[in-house]
Formats: C-alpha cells, structure tokens, sequence
C-alpha cells in the first residue's frame, strides 16, 4: 500500500535529484554548443523545468511539504549517490555517452512512471495533484527516444571512443533501482 510519507519520499527525492540534473545537463549545453547535442540537452532540461515547475505548483501543495524546507532537507543516501553521478557524467562524458544517458533514465523513468500512475489513479482518496505529477511522465518524449541517435553519431564524428557510448547508460538502471528503494522503504 501506498501510504502519504511514500510520495513525501518520492517527491523530496525528485525534488533533489532534479535540481543535479538541471545543473548537468546546462553544463552538457556549454561543454557541446552544437545545435545537435546542445538541442538535445537543452529539450532534456525543458523537460525538467516543466517537471521543476509541476512540482512546486502542484505535487509539493497537494502533500503539504514547503519547497523552500525540501532545499535544505538532507538527502537519501541513495539520493546522494544518484546525483554525483549525474554530475560525473556531466563533467566527463562524451556528448553520444551522456544522451544515450538520458535516455536510458528517460525510458526506465517514463515506464516506472507510468505503471506508477495507474495504481495511484485506482487509490481511493489520491489527490489529483500527485496523479498528474506522476502521469506527466507517462510517456517517453520522441526528442529523447530518437534524438539520442543524431547526438551518437555526433559524438562518434568528434572523436568519442565508442565504448564510452555505454559505459554510463548501463549504470543508469541500476542507479534508478537503489533510488527507488529508497525512496519506498521508510524509516
């Protein structure tokens, strides 16, 4: 059962992680000014600006929590973890390595999301405000779910070893699982 300190969790975790994303992914925009990954990362923060905005005007009222105290609120180890590795990438990545990235957090986020809103939508006394936020990720945007491979081959033209293409989309899931976990587990 969901209970209310679930999605407290669930949005202060959010809250936080995206606050290393907006930070990543406008470094992304500096380090790769092309209109090829700088358009992806630029969308990619659009998207989380949108999310940043739903927040704060919808999910954070509707559980009671104060935005201005989810800034200073410690965070889940989990959390923690998450967000230094979003920053690394932003920092070290290759422009294909960090928009396969997204993509792959896109996807498995898009789809957890989804499955998520569903059994929110059929809790009895679920306010509106919370299954909006979770089902605005529903779907996974196609200027992620394609654009990812116009900025690959963009890497690969500029020199970006092909292993790196991978080497950080494949710690994404297990990255996102830890998140949840503890996100779901209250002390």
């Amino acid at each position: 059962m969901i209970e209310e300190e679930h999605l407290r969790s669930f949005a202060l975790a959010e809250f936080q992680s995206q606050e290393a994303e907006f930070t990543a992914y406008g470094l992304l925009v500096s380090r790769f000014p092309h209109e090829v990954p700088g358009g992806f990362f630029s969308f990619v923060t659009g998207e989380l600006m949108k999310a940043r905005q739903r927040m704060v005007t919808g999910l954070a009222p509707a559980l009671g929590m104060s935005v201005d105290r989810m800034r200073s609120e410690p965070r889940l180890e989990a959390v923690r973890r998450f967000t230094e590795f979003i920053s690394w990438v932003a920092l070290h990545a290759g422009a294909g390595e960090a928009a396969l990235l997204a993509r792959t957090d896109f996807t498995l986020w898009c789809n957890s999301c989804a499955v998520l809103a569903d059994v929110l939508a059929e809790t009895e006394e679920m306010p509106q405000a919370v299954v909006a936020y979770v089902d605005a990720y529903r779907d996974n945007p196609p200027e992620v779910a394609d654009g990812v491979l116009e900025v690959i081959e963009y890497g690969r033209k500029h020199h970006e070893p092909d292993d790196w293409v991978t080497r950080s989309a494949v710690r994404m899931e297990p990255a996102l699982r830890d998140w949840w976990r503890a996100v779901a587990v209250l002390d």
